[in-house]
C-alpha cells in the first residue's frame, strides 16, 4: 500500500499470480467490474502484511491499485477477504481515514484466490522508522491525529455496525478473552503465563459490556504517514464490535512502542497526546489510569497471535524468518502483562 515500502521488483509469485495471463485476467475482471479500462501492466509484492499479501498493480495507463488477498497460510483470528472487504467498505462510508474500496472479486479463475481492490496511497508504514525522532516534523500533532481517526471509527452508529457484525456482545471484554483463550487452546504446547494472565483479565474486565465499531488492530505500523500526517489506515481484518478501550489499550500498550517506551501515544508521540485527540473526536475523556488492564490484554492478544504465526513457520505452510522470530517475542510479552497488572 506504500511507495516506501515496496518488496520483490520481479513479477507475481508461482501459485497463480504469475505471467501474463493472470494479468491479463486481472485486467478482463477490472474492466468488467468498471474499476478501470486499462490493462494491468506490473505487479509488484508490498513490504508488510505478515498476515495477508497486499500486491501494487500497476496499469498501462498509469492508474495504480493495491490487490489484498490471502497469504499462503492464515491465523486463526484472521478474517476472509469478503468479510475484510464489508469493513473497508463500512470505514470508508463512515469517513474513516482509509484506502477507497473499489471491489471484490471471489471468482478463484482469476487468481485462484478471492481478492479485493483498494486506491493506491502513498507514505511510510514501517514502525521502526516512523518512532525515530526525524521521522515525522510534528510527533504531538502526529499522536492527536491518530487519537481523533481513531475516534472517528468508534463513532460509527451501531444501527450501521450490526448488518455486517449482526449483534454486539453482552460483555465485550469477556468475548475477546475467550477468543484468545480458544486460539491458546489450539496451540499444542501450554503457556501457564498467558492463562494465569487470561485469568485475571476475566476477573477485571469481564463485565465490561460498552461496544462500538473497533478497528481491532489499529497500532503503529496499520497506518500510512505522509509528510506527517495520516494518509490512510490500513489492515481491518480484525475489525468488529469492540470495547473502545480496547482499540486504545492495544494501541498504546508497550509492544506496539517499538522501543520508544517513553512515547505512550504508539512510540511516536506522548499518551496525552493521542487521549487528548480522541477526546478531541468523540468528547471521551479517558484516563491513562484506565488503560493498565486493556495494555495487558493487548501484551498477551499479540502473544497468542505471534504464537500462531511461528506455527505457521514451523508447520512448512510459510516460512519466513519474521514468522520464525516472533515466538522469540512471547516471554517478553507475558512478563510484561505481569507487571502491568502486578501479578
Amino acid at each position: 500500500m506504500t511507495a516506501n515500502s515496496m518488496a520483490g521488483a520481479g513479477g507475481l509469485p508461482a501459485h497463480g499470480l504469475s505471467g501474463e495471463g493472470a494479468l491479463a485476467r486481472v485486467s478482463e475482471w477490472f474492466q468488467r467490474s468498471g474499476i478501470s479500462r486499462g490493462r494491468a501492466a506490473r505487479a509488484s509484492r508490498l513490504s508488510g502484511g505478515a498476515i495477508q499479501e497486499n500486491w501494487r498493480i500497476e496499469m498501462d495507463d498509469g492508474e495504480r491499485f493495491v490487490l489484498r488477498t490471502d497469504a499462503d497460510a492464515s491465523i486463526p483470528t484472521s478474517c476472509s477477504r469478503p468479510e475484510e472487504y464489508a469493513r473497508y467498505s463500512l470505514a470508508y462510508s463512515h469517513g474513516a481515514r482509509v484506502a477507497r474500496p473499489y471491489g471484490l472479486c471471489e471468482d478463484r479463475s482469476v487468481i485462484g484466490k478471492p481478492f479485493f481492490i483498494l486506491e493506491f496511497v502513498s507514505g511510510e508504514t514501517a514502525g521502526h522508522v516512523l518512532v525515530k525522532d526525524n521521522a515525522v516534523p510534528d510527533r504531538e500533532a502526529l499522536a492527536h491525529e491518530l487519537g481523533e481517526l481513531l475516534g472517528v471509527i468508534h463513532r460509527v452508529p451501531a444501527v450501521d455496525i450490526t448488518p455486517v457484525f449482526g449483534v454486539p456482545p453482552s460483555a465485550t471484554a469477556l468475548a475477546s478473552i475467550q477468543h484468545i483463550r480458544r486460539q491458546l487452546d489450539e496451540l499444542p504446547e501450554p503457556h501457564l503465563g498467558a492463562e494465569v494472565c487470561l485469568r485475571e483479565l476475566e476477573a477485571r474486565l469481564g463485565r465490561e459490556t460498552e461496544a462500538v465499531f473497533a478497528h481491532g488492530d489499529y497500532r503503529t505500523g496499520n497506518y500510512m504517514v505522509d509528510k506527517g500526517r495520516v494518509s490512510a489506515i490500513l489492515d481491518w481484518e480484525f475489525s468488529g464490535w469492540s470495547h473502545p478501550l480496547e482499540d486504545i489499550g492495544w494501541f498504546t500498550a508497550p509492544c506496539w512502542r517499538f522501543g520508544r517506551f517513553d512515547m505512550g501515544g504508539g512510540g511516536v508521540g506522548s499518551l496525552q497526546s493521542f487521549l487528548d485527540g480522541y477526546r478531541h473526536s468523540t468528547g471521551r475523556h479517558v484516563d491513562a489510569s484506565e488503560l493498565v488492564d486493556w495494555q495487558a490484554l493487548a501484551q498477551i492478544k499479540w502473544a497468542v497471535i505471534a504464537l500462531h504465526q511461528e506455527a505457521r513457520h514451523i508447520s512448512g505452510a510459510q516460512r519466513s524468518l519474521e514468522l520464525a522470530l516472533s515466538g522469540r517475542l512471547v516471554s517478553g510479552l507475558v512478563l510484561e502483562a505481569m507487571k502491568l497488572m502486578e501479578i
